[in-house]
């Protein structure tokens, strides 16, 4: 027995010293991370300092530094007291009225195809924006969520509060007041319900300069053309404008315009005012049109004073102009020269315009006037547009015009780029120029900078487009 104790005794003790032995082996090796280093400063993947700067563009539009001239003078002053042929003369610098017109009703078929990237104005191609999940109530202790929100219905009565669909009202000048009442701190958005909404004109002055203030359909969620019922329709039957930005404060007034459809207005679609006077501190900005209509705009379908532009800026810069339809923006025989699709007036400068559909506009559809410098016209496309080129320079010589009302004079625009585009004929069906400048590419007024001399700027670059007009 004692044997067999002493054998049991030491099978054990060998047992467990085998067994210390192994977890001494496996407790020595070092353990292996399966997560790698954050890059952090010292250059590898993964590092937020280490974001790469795209290089971009150097804003030079390619090899052609255009540098021909009309022909043409086309004075006009900015209270088109004149008509002159083959100018407009406009740049919104005189009051709206409204006028009884038109039945305004919306443009051809073609601006129902959808372009895709192509750059001629794709319905499909997805803003990045709004899609928000609709909240707009307070949350207890959290405070507001989401965005605030107004909704606008073509049943709606303006004396509800238009916090939920139940309670919309009609018009966008109730919206306005509503908004200003309350002065949110955050995002607005004005959710519109699809229908028609007949003569509504509105004068525009709220916004924030830290928020967006989106003008767009009750059931966009950030989708394309595709993701909604349809546009809401803003028939003006005559009237000058459905809305008139009036805000020259020098801040990014960050409004947005999605998927609308603007028709039936007789002197603009929209209107973004700054002040003319003040380049520098008087402007407002930082807007954005997408994927919106805009079409029988002008007197050829609504009866009365011409009208000057679909978009119409004075002094309103970095604007987003892109996937839009310009289609009928057309004045009658007798001032058809006077209507622009884009009319960038007054240090209008910095602006984007792309990915846009132009279409039987009666007037040069792209104008640059008075110091509006750096806009980027780019990837659109322009079939019979035009009376005497796709874009044209021109600015109120008060030397030669006695109509010309800045006190100060206006001058030459510079920087800008034409580029990319798709081309056709003229609104005639004739074949026209690219490009010209009403008063010449080398003269500069002596009240002017001469920024060829001084900064080795030129007017225009051109490159990339392609014309075709049988």
């Amino acid at each position: 027995m004692k044997t067999k104790q002493t054998w049991r005794f030491g099978f054990w003790i060998a047992t467990i010293v085998a067994i210390l032995g192994l977890m001494t082996a496996c407790g020595s090796s070092s353990p292996t991370s399966d997560f790698p280093d954050d890059a952090g400063s010292d250059g590898s993947s993964a590092g937020d300092d280490d974001v790469p700067q795209d290089a971009g563009d150097d804003g030079s539009a390619g090899d052609d530094d255009v540098q021909q001239d009309a022909g043409t003078d086309g004075s006009v002053g900015d209270d088109d007291v004149q008509q002159d042929a083959g100018d407009d003369g406009s740049a919104g610098d005189d009051d709206v009225q409204q006028d009884a017109g038109d039945d305004g009703s919306a443009g051809d078929d073609d601006v129902q195809q959808d372009a895709g990237d192509d750059g001629s104005a794709g319905d499909d191609d997805t803003p990045e924006d709004a899609g928000t999940d609709g909240a707009s109530d307070d949350d207890g202790d959290t405070g507001p969520v989401g965005p605030f929100q107004v909704f606008v219905d073509p049943e709606g009565d303006d004396a509800q509060d238009g916090s939920e669909p139940a309670l919309s009202v009609l018009t966008l000048n109730r919206a306005q007041a509503i908004i200003e009442a309350a002065s949110p701190d955050r995002d607005v958005e004005i959710r519109i319900a699809q229908g028609t909404y007949l003569g509504q004109s509105v004068t525009w002055t709220y916004y924030h300069p830290a928020h967006d203030t989106s003008f767009l359909p009750i059931d966009y969620q950030g989708g394309g053309i595709g993701s909604i019922a349809g546009r809401p329709v803003f028939d003006g039957q005559g009237a000058g404008v459905l809305l008139s930005l009036n805000v020259a404060d020098g801040q990014a007034t960050n409004l947005q315009f999605i998927y609308l459809q603007i028709q039936g207005y007789r002197t603009y679609g929209l209107l973004f005012r700054g002040n003319r006077n003040d380049f520098a501190q008087g402007w407002n900005g930082g807007n954005r049109i997408y994927g919106c209509l805009l079409t029988q705009i002008g007197n050829l379908a609504n009866t009365g004073d011409p009208g000057y532009g679909g978009l119409d800026l004075v002094n309103s810069q970095g604007n987003e102009i892109r996937n839009n339809h310009f289609v009928n923006v057309e004045n009658a025989p007798a001032s058809a020269g006077l209507m622009h699709a884009v009319y960038l007036a007054h240090g209008s400068s910095n602006n984007d315009i792309s990915a846009n559909r132009f279409v039987d506009i009666s007037g040069d559809p792209i104008r640059v006037r008075d110091g509006s410098n750096a806009n980027q016209v780019i990837d659109n496309v322009f079939e019979r547009t035009g009376a005497v080129a796709f874009i044209s320079d021109w600015w109120c010589d008060m030397d030669a015009n006695p109509n010309c009302t800045k006190p100060t004079g206006e001058c030459p625009s510079w920087q800008n780029i034409f580029r990319d585009n798709e081309i056709h004929c003229g609104y005639s069906g004739n074949d026209i120029a690219t490009f010209t400048y009403f008063q010449g590419v080398d003269y500069v007024p002596d009240w002017c900078v001469d920024h060829a001399s001084v900064d080795g700027w030129v007017r225009l670059r051109t490159s990339g487009n392609i014309k075709t007009c049988p």
